[in-house]
């Protein structure tokens, strides 16, 4: 049950952190701080989806604020995939050809940077004033924005996590199952720490988030270097990318049959018995 009170202290927390991290940013965008940027814009999404459509269009400030928000979030995002290929081909042995690689994506990330700098500048400026005024909002009202959001949450995850579990390489289903396990973790978040339901099946999101984010690095590292002009150094590291990849698919099916018990259905008989006591 999400009550209201609680609810309003977390929205206005949300967005402090979101603040407080975005300074943080502007002084200096290291890993640490693109992380926080990132998972602080989630968490204040997540009480931004969970008000009723009419409190969240008659504040423009807090608008615009959403707007700007998402936008920093998606540089951040691009800037943190950069990273990751980095880290992954600087792990093969070095030649020219993987030097130029390397250095490509260096420039990429460098120009997406400056740009997330100068949004991070405007959201600090935003978020510097009364962004939540008074609202007039019911408990009711939330609870039923609440139910209706992670319900929809919830029908994704019943779509596609058989899909994923039973193909491999169905990429952008997996890719929109470790988006939505995300958006689930940070949505229960909202809900009291006393709802033990709540805290065992965020968990369960967030380890299969840890699961699919690591196959999603082997994905967009392949995808990038399947998108270059192929030589025999290249197909060695795809090929190796992808190996890898199997070994990650693998732990996670084997997690699922573990922890879930049954791949197929046993997290979405959870999905609903905590859905009928909400």
């Amino acid at each position: 049950m999400l009550t209201l009170l609680p609810f309003l202290i977390k929205l206005h927390e949300n967005i402090e952190r979101l603040n407080r991290k975005t300074k943080s940013y502007i002084k200096n965008a290291d890993e640490k701080n693109i992380h926080d940027v990132r998972t602080s814009v989630r968490r204040f999404n997540s009480a931004f989806l969970s008000l009723p459509k009419k409190y969240r269009t008659e504040s423009m400030l807090l608008t615009n604020y959403k707007q700007i928000a998402n936008e920093f979030f998606k540089l951040n995002s691009q800037i943190r995939d950069y990273d990751i290929m980095i880290n992954r081909l600087s792990n093969y042995s070095q030649n020219n050809r993987i030097d130029i690689i390397v250095d490509s994506i260096r420039k990429n990330r460098e120009l997406d940077l400056e740009k997330a700098k100068s949004i991070a500048v405007s959201l600090k400026e935003i978020g510097s004033r009364q962004i939540v005024g008074k609202m007039n909002i019911t408990e009711k009202e939330l609870q039923k924005q609440y139910n209706k959001i992670l319900s929809k949450l919830f029908s994704k995850i019943e779509t596609n996590f058989p899909v994923v579990i039973n193909n491999s390489l169905r990429i952008d289903e997996l890719h929109e199952l470790r988006k939505d396990c995300k958006k689930i973790r940070y949505m229960l978040e909202l809900l009291p720490e006393e709802n033990r339901n709540a805290t065992q099946l965020r968990k369960i999101f967030e380890k299969i988030q840890d699961y699919l984010g690591v196959i999603h690095d082997n994905d967009i590292t392949l995808n990038h270097l399947q998108s270059l002009e192929p030589n025999k150094e290249i197909q060695e590291i795809i090929n190796n990318e992808i190996e890898q990849r199997k070994l990650r698919y693998d732990e996670f099916l084997n997690f699922s049959k573990r922890r879930l018990h049954l791949a197929r259905d046993s997290l979405l008989i959870r999905i609903k018995l905590f859905m009928n006591q909400s």
